[in-house]
């Protein structure tokens, strides 16, 4: 915790009150919770892209088999996922396995848009250096029946920490009825994250080891 002497200010209100002015500690604490952030977040991919390939590979199986067996999975119609970067699990060997119509992200703005694909060649680089679909019909998000959230590490509360640009946070909060499921391997599920007023948290998280509802329930 960093603390600041803050300049104060005497007023007075129309009332004859003395009024005392002074800088909101809130701007401070939250600035101080972003550097927090940050770096959890450079250590966490750090730690990430360093894991030995084949150690990754054999989670990867692990949580992918854990997604399929899922009902929620089962049942889903419409899911949407994602194409993985920097070290994300790739969940990509389930796209073709089911009958699903299956949808990935495209960044439209500062908002998330769903396109559905068929195939790689379906696809080309985004604004963001991630391969994005080039259908131009997209889905209603609340015709999603599961999006699955990629993450750099995520909490018992089903928090998360991305990159930084918010776009899950915005998608969840404005459709609050959407079922999200998160994805990690073990050692990036922690206890708790720092969180801001505008972080939303996913409804399930999926590890190698256990399958958890936000608030840590295994399911």
């Amino acid at each position: 915790m960093i603390y600041i002497r803050l300049k104060e200010y005497e007023g007075t209100a129309s009332s004859g009150a003395i009024l005392i002015y002074r800088y909101s500690y809130l701007e401070i604490l939250d600035t101080c919770e972003m550097e927090t952030k940050a770096k959890i977040r450079t250590e966490m991919l750090a730690r990430r892209q360093a894991m030995d390939l084949s150690e990754k590979r054999r989670y990867e199986v692990q949580i992918i088999e854990r997604i399929a067996s899922m009902s929620i999975f089962h049942n889903a119609g419409v899911v949407s996922f994602y194409m993985p970067i920097k070290g994300e699990i790739d969940l990509l060997p389930l796209w073709h396995r089911y009958k699903k119509t299956v949808l990935f992200p495209k960044v439209c703005g500062n908002m998330l848009a769903f396109y559905p694909a068929q195939n790689r060649e379906d696809f080309e680089q985004g604004c963001l250096g991630i391969l994005e679909p080039l259908c131009a019909t997209a889905y209603n998000v609340r015709e999603i029946d599961l999006i699955i959230v990629p993450g750099v590490v995520f909490d018992h509360s089903g928090y998360r920490l991305g990159y930084g640009k918010g776009y899950y946070d915005r998608l969840i909060n404005d459709n609050p009825g959407v079922i999200t499921l998160g994805v990690c391997f073990d050692e990036f599920y922690v206890e708790r994250l720092p969180v801001d007023p505008w972080d939303a948290n996913v409804n399930l998280v999926v590890t190698q080891t256990g399958v958890y509802r936000t608030e840590g329930e295994v399911r």
